[in-house]
């Protein structure tokens, strides 16, 4: 207070979140280009009219504001515009895996309590063969020009709606969104996300990267997971352009950075491997001189890509991440330590705070391996309808938890052991299986690998290797034990060696060791779940 004047509160009122940013860079940018897919291209100011018709459709429907829209969508325009859409008329999205079974789908949209979805027409039949179980499933709107059953064309909506703005009023402290885990450690869980959360998300990420105003982002990564969702929030609050893939196919990502200027854009670290499968005359023939930032995140990157990757791609920068869907991204290792800090994952993200603790919730000391907690701005607000997981997942009601385990050197570099749950209890002795799985794959001739742990009748459980080999090359097990012996304490060893075609994993490379175990453990007596 000065003299009669309150100070205590700003002037404007108009709320400073995803909404307001988009608005803001539409009035400076109208004619930049928001969505690129395949030979169609759209406009801040097309994309903005289009959205506001689609989401004035929705509302006409019987739609309201807290209503859950579930997005079955593929990548294409659809997604972004539908992403916008439910930001601006302030109804929940929950992005769907495009790979699920009915089942799948069907506990997703019952858990969300979906009352619309989205999709494409190559799901609809999919969809209705669960429709009898979701009552509260009231509209489905597909994607084309033509109304299949009873669920409404998408252009159609659009075509029918006013252009005008939606009047309905967003604030910071609303839901945003709810998506779903992989669910590589049991039935997927919904992280709930607000505006706030993702407008920090989105603009963390913008100050990691040096993004800005035109950049444009290319997009190969399945737009329903997590991290694609989190880079469209970069994209739209700092006004540039998402280039979008239909699937990831390395000759055609090459094309579009030179085709399209691509400024940044993320793969996982198997896309990067596949990509340096090309012919030489393939990968040297488009100007990638654009190309400002490449990231790597999903999965841990190998020492021997991070190098093919700083070769390949001299002019940009490589950034690698570790975050979650809960907690989005935790931390980042940059550029310059990429080859300095070996199996690290950086530092904290900006607006991050990180600490260990054990079990009991008590700090670990420095070099000790503990839980991985965060707090900060970016991350989830709790499990929708799952309280239990909900109060797991948070020490305190303030740092939050995966159940990572990580340690700490004495730079502050951050260094992920495992997961709490992948962990291996030999004789009561902790082993990591991602300290192993790393030395495995420095062979030559191995392809992919996993560990686990199995059943033993003296040690409780003991180390076993899961093993990919390349075509064509020959490795037994004896020798890859000997390998091991080499390179690892005993106790980290694998006692018998598995060689299978291939490994599970999600679309983000993540290995589904819960999928590995039931051979050894069977469906109702895995230890490690």
């Amino acid at each position: 207070m000065a003299g009669d004047m309150d100070f205590s509160l700003p002037k404007t009122h108009y709320s400073n979140n995803l909404v307001s940013s988009m608005k803001m860079n539409l009035a400076k940018n109208p004619d930049m280009l928001a969505i690129v897919f395949e030979d169609r291209q759209e406009t801040w100011a097309q994309m903005w009219e289009r959205t506001n018709r689609l989401g004035r459709g929705m509302y006409r429907l019987g739609l309201k504001k807290g209503d859950r829209v579930a997005m079955l969508l593929n990548n294409g325009f659809e997604f972004p515009e539908t992403y916008v859409t439910t930001t601006k008329a302030g109804f929940v999205m929950s992005p769907v895996n495009t790979n699920f079974k009915a089942e799948e789908l069907a506990y997703q949209l019952h858990d969300c309590g979906a009352a619309a979805l989205v999709t494409n027409p190559e799901y609809i039949e999919l969809v209705y063969s669960i429709r009898e179980r979701l009552p509260q499933l009231k509209h489905l709107i597909v994607t084309g020009e033509s109304d299949i059953g009873d669920a409404f064309s998408y252009e159609g909506l659009i075509r029918s709606s006013s252009p005008e703005e939606i009047a309905v009023d967003i604030r910071p402290s609303d839901v945003h969104m709810i998506l779903y885990t992989s669910g590589t450690t049991g039935r997927p869980k919904g992280a709930v996300r607000g505006y706030m959360e993702n407008f920090h998300t989105g603009m963390a990420a913008s100050v990691e990267w040096s993004l800005r105003s035109g950049d444009r982002q290319l997009v190969v990564t399945p737009l329903y997971h997590a991290a694609p969702c989190a880079w469209l929030l970069a994209t739209l609050v700092t006004g540039g352009t998402e280039v979008v893939l239909a699937r990831y196919m390395p000759d055609r990502v090459l094309e579009a950075i030179e085709k399209y200027k691509v400024n940044w854009t993320m793969m996982v670290p198997i896309m990067y491997d596949r990509l340096f499968t090309l012919p030489t005359e393939v990968l040297n023939r488009c100007d990638l001189s654009s190309l400002r930032v490449v990231i790597s995140g999903g999965a841990p990157l190998h020492t021997p890509t991070k190098a093919k990757i700083k070769q390949f791609f001299r002019q940009a920068e490589l950034h690698e991440f570790y975050g979650s869907t809960e907690l989005g991204v935790s931390t980042v290792l940059r550029d310059e330590d990429q080859l300095r800090k070996e199996r690290c994952v950086g530092k904290p993200l900006q607006d991050v705070e990180l600490k260990l603790f054990d079990r009991e919730g008590k700090a670990v000391k420095p070099g000790e391996v503990g839980i991985l907690y965060s707090r900060g701005l970016c991350g989830f607000r709790g499990y929708w309808n799952n309280p239990e997981a909900t109060r797991e997942a948070f020490l305190n009601d303030e740092w939050a938890t995966v159940g990572d385990m990580a340690r700490q050197d004495d730079e502050g570099y951050y260094y992920l052991v495992d997961r709490a749950k992948d962990m291996v209890i030999s004789g009561g002795v902790n082993v990591y299986p991602v300290e192993i799985e790393e030395v495995l794959l420095q062979l030559d001739a191995l392809q992919d690998a996993a560990v686990i742990g199995v059943p033993d009748s003296e040690w409780g459980e003991v180390v076993k290797a899961i093993v990919v080999l390349k075509p064509g090359a020959v490795l037994t097990a004896e020798a890859l034990i000997g390998y091991c012996k080499e390179h690892l304490a005993r106790f980290k060893v694998p006692k018998s060696v598995d060689f299978v075609e291939s490994i599970p994993r999600t679309q983000t490379g993540k290995i589904l060791k819960r999928e590995l175990r039931k051979k050894y453990w069977g469906d109702g007596g895995i230890q490690v779940s």
